[in-house]
């Protein structure tokens, strides 16, 4: 090699060639110089002597170390070992170091409490039953991706954490709500059995709250080999009850299908002292007659033949096709477990039958001659307009009862109502399809069901026929004698139930057992124990077949490894969060929390 060797200055310097000249870039603070070796050792001087400085502890230059980064601080320690004596070089090491475990490195890391991680684990948990999620999702790589990068001092939960721990612990954080909400407060209780994914028979039991609305799971009993007697299904109801009793809930109406067991529990039920409670009303869902009486006036081979109509548009590619391309509508298939959809069927034919039979004409070598020949059957589609009409009624009908918020009182006028349209409609309808409606009327209502309406002050038994009127005094004079003076007054109007309590469109928004809250401190309280009784007794068990329904979303194929209690917890939990005062909760406490 020929030329000039290289100061060892430039050890602490970066060469950079810019035409002729040669620049120096300082390695400690990138100041860019002329590459002069007497000026770079003047440059060396002072850099290294503030850092010398700082491992003399001197506190005005510590703040600034702390705020390079440690990139930074080693090429300035390779500096000062580069032009200190190899004596000095040693100590110059040790104390760096040494400042370097002393320093804060809060700004480099984020840290994760025990109290915080345990505050996400709990809201990863909440937002997995919420949404029906797999457990497995919570170690998905991409959801651990998102969380790193949202808080990358946390590490989320396992997936057998989510399915145990964390799963008992947000179920007896909601059950405590629950019951908190409840305590107090006299509810409807209902009972109903379904088979899960295993064909395992289940029996539920839930309670309404009508104040809030809301349907509450309380028991789910796996009956294993146990026959559904009426005496197996009253022990059932009596340890729910007591359960309930436990919590400071007062049962005080108890309502089932029409089964014949479930009918004899209910009767056993309404005399079981051992309940301490013998004035508990129990009665047949409503709901479940309407269905009965919807195929009572069925017109015999019209929902066969309509469904075979439908099902053939809706699974032949070919047809589906064209009468897609021709506007035809979506056609909706009847389900046994859904009350309503024969009537949305029907309605749902009707209205497209224009396109089901020019399809039919257009193409009429490639639809089958039976169903070709079914759509164009005029006597078919009048017969089924019939029929709609007569079910549309019963649906509306239907669709009023099975509301959470239905009462006794409010569905005996919505029966009396239906059984005056079929009356006002005799040339249309049948004379026997009238005798249905009147049967299971009869079927489904109890002296409770005429007293509830009568001191409903919506309707204050005005449809009610003098025989019905009659039966509601003499139940209230067989349990109820002390409140016999309240009720007369109440009927005639006189102190304490003022005329303006009863005026207009004023009051019909006005939910009956707040009417009646509103005079708790002027009627006797037997009165208003019975008042309360009667109009927190809800007309159906609509609402367990809705919990049935999130069962059947959270026990599915996929997810058939889950046991009765799991899956029991899951839909508790589903149920409970995602109800919109939940969420409204929810929200409130992240702003308090933001402020």
């Amino acid at each position: 090699m020929t030329g000039r060797k290289k100061d060892p200055i430039w050890c602490n310097f970066i060469e950079i060639k810019e035409n002729r000249s040669v620049k120096a870039r300082c390695k400690k603070c990138d100041i860019i110089m002329v590459g002069l070796v007497t000026r770079m050792k003047t440059h060396v001087k002072k850099c290294n002597s503030t850092l010398v400085n700082v491992n003399e502890d001197s506190a005005s230059d510590s703040s600034s170390i702390r705020s390079r980064s440690p990139s930074c601080i080693t090429t300035a320690t390779d500096t000062v070992t580069h032009t200190l004596p190899s004596t000095s070089r040693s100590t110059i090491s040790m104390l760096t170091q040494s400042k370097l475990r002393s320093m804060d490195m809060e700004p480099f890391i984020v840290r994760t409490s025990i109290a915080n991680k345990k505050k996400f684990d709990i809201q990863i948990a909440k937002f997995i039953y919420a949404t029906n999620s797999a457990f497995k999702h919570v170690e998905h790589p991409e959801f651990i991706k998102l969380i790193n990068l949202l808080h990358p001092g946390y590490k989320p939960p396992l997936r057998r954490q989510i399915a145990n721990e964390l799963l008992n612990e947000v179920f007896d954080s909601e059950l405590l709500k629950i019951k908190d909400c409840l305590n107090g407060k006299n509810v409807c209780m209902a009972q109903d059995g379904w088979s899960n994914i295993h064909n395992d028979s289940i029996v539920c039991i839930s309670v309404t709250d009508i104040i809030d609305e809301t349907v509450h799971l309380c028991d789910t009993i796996d009956t294993e080999g146990n026959s559904h007697t009426a005496e197996y299904l009253l022990n059932l109801a009596v340890t729910s009850i007591k359960s309930c009793q436990k919590h400071g809930c007062r049962v005080r109406s108890f309502v089932t299908d029409n089964a014949a067991n479930m009918r004899k529990m209910r009767e056993q039920l309404a005399m079981c002292e051992e309940l301490g409670m013998p004035d508990i009303i129990t009665y047949g869902c409503s709901a479940h007659i309407l269905n009965l009486l919807a195929h009572d006036i069925e017109i015999p081979g019209i929902k066969g033949h309509i469904k075979k109509i439908m099902k053939y548009f809706r699974n032949i590619h070919f047809a589906a096709a064209k009468y897609k391309e021709a506007g035809g509508k979506a056609l909706v298939m009847p389900q046994d477990v859904r009350w309503n959809t024969l009537a949305n069927c029907l309605e749902s034919y009707i209205s497209n039958w224009h396109i089901l039979s020019k399809v039919c004409t257009d193409n009429r070598v490639a639809i089958s001659s039976d169903i070709s020949s079914k759509v164009n059957d005029m006597n078919l589609k009048i017969k089924a307009t019939d029929y709609l009409e007569k079910l549309k009624v019963i649906s509306v009908a239907l669709d009023k009862i099975q509301r959470d918020c239905c009462t006794i009182g409010e569905a005996t006028e919505i029966w009396i109502e239906l059984i005056n349209h079929f009356k006002l409609q005799q040339n249309n309808f049948l004379e026997s399809d009238l005798n249905c409606v009147l049967q299971r009327f009869k079927m489904v209502m109890t002296p409770a069901h005429y007293l509830a309406n009568l001191l409903d002050h919506r309707f204050r038994g005005l449809q009610l026929s003098q025989e019905q009127l009659d039966e509601a005094m003499e139940y209230v004079n067989l349990y109820h004698p002390a409140a016999m003076s309240d009720i007369m007054s109440y009927r005639a109007k006189t102190s304490p139930f003022k005329n303006y309590l009863f005026w207009g469109e004023s009051i019909k928004n006005v939910k009956p057992i707040t009417w009646w809250l509103a005079l708790k401190m002027n009627v006797n309280p037997v009165t208003f124990d019975l008042v309360i009784q009667l109009h927190t007794a809800i007309a159906s068990s609509a609402g367990i077949e809705r919990l049935f329904s999130a069962f059947g979303l959270v026990h599915t194929k996929l997810r058939n490894r889950l046991g009765v209690e799991k899956a029991s917890k899951l839909v508790t939990i589903l149920k409970a969060l995602n109800k919109k005062g939940e969420v409204d909760q929810t929200e409130h406490e992240i702003e308090t929390e933001s402020v």
